[in-house]
């Protein structure tokens, strides 16, 4: 029979460090940790909960002075009674207690098992449960700060909000049907009013979405601009590093360099593209080509001008080229300018002024401050959830009216369905609870 008992190393076990923390969670937690604990004022009768204890953890084979902490069910992470023992971090002393532990009758957790018990156990939904992957595989602050408002319940209370409002109008149509006697016969109106309400929100979820990307992959740059204009000189002032080679010989950029750094806890992808122009050089053309693409890719470009020079049709060819895209023109060589350019910002990429107003203006521009204060949907199974919610409710405003109201439910429970696929409750359940708790039928 599978023990319920679970033990895993809760620290990185791939080398030793200072410390190491072993978890056991399940029926047996306390009773494995008073057979190989010991410690002034532990045993079962006295044991404080979540209270750290030193003493001495004792196995077949060795002893290590260690702390534990008894969290009593339900009060702790699974729900059920957990142990934590902080012992030494070497491996082989990690590795030894779990063994012990395993021999007292407990049995190795699988993959994110213990989180899937805190789920099982009314802990945490599953979104929230989801946030705590994305914690620990975060890259990034952004990505940081979006995982923990999935994980302390930000991004789960807004789904919710959305799903009142769904539950609210299936509720009112389906007791309508049900107890025709015990319900007021106006619920059309109240009714259109909630489906709308949860459409709002949820296409403001979608809205507010939309630039994820920045969060998870970082934001991509493409410098553009003739041969020769300073987009080197600009790629090693955002980096603050010497990455690209800089000389006043048109075309050194061959190919696109890409590096990137981190500003405000976001990513910043930067690629430096060759200076378009014609060219009949073979390996310069693949560059150009490069270029273009890089070009295609960005979510902003930087089109670098030189004001020492007029402006000339290539120039102005090229500007055609990423008119339409999300772009800031940039007039370099601020210190010597001759020509005048219509710019958003003037800057002398090889003295650094005025790039920190550069990066201000692609951040705004972005649109990645307001991601970064924003909620957002980082994973896609929630954006199809949510995408798949909102085609259900689009449809049941559509036919609102026109046709029988069973249909009509069947629609909103569909789009009530597919939210909870985010927090993985109950469907049939939440409704019979809504309108228990509402119309008092059955009185």
């Amino acid at each position: 029979m599978k023990s319920d008992t679970i033990v895993a190393i809760a620290t990185p076990s791939e080398r030793a460090g200072a410390i190491g923390i072993i978890r056991i969670s399940g029926s047996n937690a306390l009773k494995i940790a008073e057979e190989m604990f010991s410690a002034k004022g532990w045993c079962k009768e006295t044991i404080i909960p979540n209270k750290m204890y030193l003493g001495k953890i004792k196995t077949k084979n060795f002893l290590d002075k260690a702390f534990c902490m008894y969290c009593k069910a339900p009060h702790s992470y699974t729900g059920e009674d957990v142990i934590e023992f902080h012992s030494h971090g070497g491996i082989a002393i990690l590795r030894g207690i779990v063994r012990e532990i395993v021999d007292r009758g407990a049995r190795p957790a699988e993959a994110g098992e213990f989180t899937r018990r805190a789920y099982l156990n009314g802990k945490m939904d599953l979104a929230e449960s989801e946030g705590i992957a994305d914690m620990i595989n975060a890259e990034s602050e952004a990505e940081i700060m979006q995982a923990f408002r999935l994980m302390s319940g930000e991004i789960s209370k807004a789904i919710v909000e959305a799903s009142n409002h769904l539950l609210e109008a299936a509720s009112n149509l389906e007791a309508a049907l049900d107890y025709p006697e015990e319900v007021a016969e106006d619920v059309i109106t109240p009714t259109l009013v909630e489906l709308k309400k949860a459409k709002e929100k949820l296409t403001k979820t979608l809205k507010d979405s939309e630039n994820r990307r920045y969060i998870t992959e970082g934001i991509n740059i493409a410098l553009a601009g003739l041969t020769n204009v300073g987009k080197s000189s600009l790629m090693n002032a955002l980096l603050r590093d010497d990455r690209a080679i800089v000389t006043d010989i048109p075309g050194t950029t061959r190919d696109v360099l890409k590096e990137s750094f981190m500003l405000d806890g976001v990513k910043i992808n930067v690629f430096d593209t060759a200076g378009i122009r014609e060219s009949q050089d073979k390996v310069e053309k693949i560059g150009i080509e490069r270029a273009k693409k890089a070009i295609e890719g960005a979510d902003i470009v930087l089109f670098v001008m030189d004001a020492s020079l007029e402006e000339t049709k290539e120039e102005l060819s090229l500007y055609e080229y990423i008119k339409d895209k999300k772009h800031i023109r940039i007039e370099n060589k601020g210190d010597i300018v001759k020509y005048p350019r219509k710019a958003d910002i003037t800057i002398e990429a090889n003295t650094s002024k005025n790039v920190d107003k550069l990066i201000s203006l692609i951040m705004k521009k972005t649109g990645v401050e307001k991601s970064l204060n924003g909620m957002m949907l980082t994973r896609e199974r929630h954006i199809y959830a949510v995408k798949e919610a909102l085609a259900h409710l689009e449809e049941a405003i559509k036919a609102y009216g026109l046709v029988p109201t069973e249909c009509t439910l069947v629609d909103i429970k569909a789009a009530y369905a597919s939210l909870l696929k985010i927090t993985g409750e109950d469907l049939s359940e939440s409704i019979v609870d809504k309108i228990f708790s509402k119309f008092c039928v059955g009185k």
